[in-house]
Parts: C-alpha cells; structure tokens; sequence
C-alpha cells in the first residue's frame, strides 16, 4: 500500500495549532516513533473479604488512527477476537445467570449520552444474550470511576462516565476511552468478571458531538464495553476491538463470537 503520509491540518477538520499539540504529545508518548503509546494497566485493587479482588482488567483505546493515519485499511480480515483473562482456555466472565446493570453518569459528556449508552446497550444485549439493563441516570461521580481501589461487590453496576486528563491520567489527548472490569474469586473458587467501569474523554466527545458524528461516539463506547465484558484488543482493523479508532463503526465478526462466547460463561 502507497505512503500517503499523515493527512493535513485541513483534512482533519482541526487548527493547525490543534495538529501541532496533537503532534507533539504522540511524540512524546512513543518516543518520536507513530506506534501507538503503551498504556500500563493501573495496579490491582483489593476488596474486602469473603471476595478478594484479583486484578483490574482494564485497556485504553487510543486515537492514533484518526489523528494520523485515518486512511490506513487493509490488515487481515479473518474474524478475530481475543479475551483479556482466561482459565484454562476458557474467558473469565460476568455470571450467564445474574442481571447486568450499568449505571449513566452523563455530566460532561455529549447531549445524547444517555441515548447513546441505550443503544449501546440494546446491541450488546442482542450480541451477549446476557441480561444486560440501564439501571438508572445519575448525577455526580459514578463508583470506581478512576479505576482506583474501593470496595466492590458482585451487585455493582457497570459505571459509564465522561472523564478527562485533570481526573484520569490516561485520558490523554490521544485516548478516546478507558474501560475494564473488576476479577473476584466466589466462593465456589470460579472467576468471573464485576463492577466494570468506563471512562469516556469528554474532549473526544465534544469535537465527535459537534461534528454530529455518532458512529465513532458509539464505536468507541461499544469497544470499551467490549473490554467491560472481557475482550482484549485485536490485529485486525475490521473489528471494533482494534487497538485504535478507525473507521469501523459497527461490532466485526470477531467481536460478535467473542461477544458470544462471553455471554456463555458460567452461572455463578
């Protein structure tokens, strides 16, 4: 494929004093190199007893591809997924038996947060079969909503929240989202996945919300979900669990068996 070359200030729809910041912090975040930043994953958290909280699973999506290289295609178009922790071959999960509740902390974000988590929800539902509900719409700050040790439980909803760089240091001009789940052991000694958090950049929102573009403000809740539920990023560009935004708006073939297979786990 020919070189076309990062696209121009003008083509981006951004000033060039916007491009050159843009520039400027990749560079610094890779060390001069266009490969996307490497983002560690926050230290694990501990809850309180007779559940013990093993890790927190959490990844970023990272917008190096609609800053620089939006044009970029091809890649390998075999369906692709892959989880984020498994047991013995097998993903770690949210209970096939138990309710999934997610709670909107819509402060900061675009005007149809709570629309667009529906309508994430409602396409996770059908990709999952799992019991998956909007519990409710509420003011202030969401639970563990920058990822920090708290108490957790298996009743926890699934928190989406619109953050920025003040209150969550990941959240740089380069990321679009961080998302991930809690790992507690029961006390049948089976993992499984709960009180999974999401952090949508409010920066990222605003410009896509004034753009009116609500395909990339869905893709990139839906990938965060798909972290929530426990898939891991992929090589291939034709899914919506790639590692950076593209111009893939709708879950992949990869993500949906991937979808399927979380939503399969045990009841626990």
């Amino acid at each position: 494929m020919d070189d076309l070359g990062p696209p121009s200030a003008a083509e981006l729809g951004i000033s060039d004093a916007e491009y050159e910041r843009i520039l400027r912090d990749l560079r610094r975040r890779s060390g001069g190199s266009h490969e996307p930043p490497v983002v560690t994953a926050p230290a694990p958290v501990r809850a309180p007893s007779p559940r013990r909280t093993r890790v927190l699973v959490v990844a970023v999506l990272v917008l190096l591809a609609v800053t620089l290289v939006p044009r970029l295609g091809g890649g390998d178009s075999k369906p692709a997924y892959a989880f984020m922790q498994t047991v013995d071959g097998q993903p770690v999960t949210y209970s096939s038996c138990r309710q999934v509740q997610v709670a909107i902390y819509p402060a900061g974000g675009p005007p149809d947060a709570e629309a667009l988590v529906r309508e994430a929800v409602a396409l996770l539902r059908s990709a999952t079969g799992l019991d998956i509900v909007v519990t409710g719409v509420f003011g202030g700050y969401a639970p563990n909503w920058n990822f920090k040790e708290a108490p957790i439980s298996v009743e926890d909803p699934i928190s989406v929240s619109w953050q920025d760089g003040k209150a969550i240091a990941e959240l740089t001009d380069s990321v679009a989202g961080v998302g991930g789940s809690r790992v507690i052991r029961g006390r049948n000694g089976t993992e499984q996945l709960v009180a999974g958090t999401i952090a949508l950049s409010r920066d990222y929102y605003r410009v896509e919300a004034q753009r009116k573009n609500h395909g990339h403000e869905l893709a990139v809740l839906l990938h965060e979900f798909g972290h929530v539920f426990g898939l891991a990023h992929v090589s291939s560009r034709h899914e919506l669990m790639y590692k950076s935004v593209t111009d893939q708006t709708t879950f992949g073939p990869g993500d949906l068996e991937g979808l399927r297979r979380v939503g399969h786990g045990p009841c626990v």
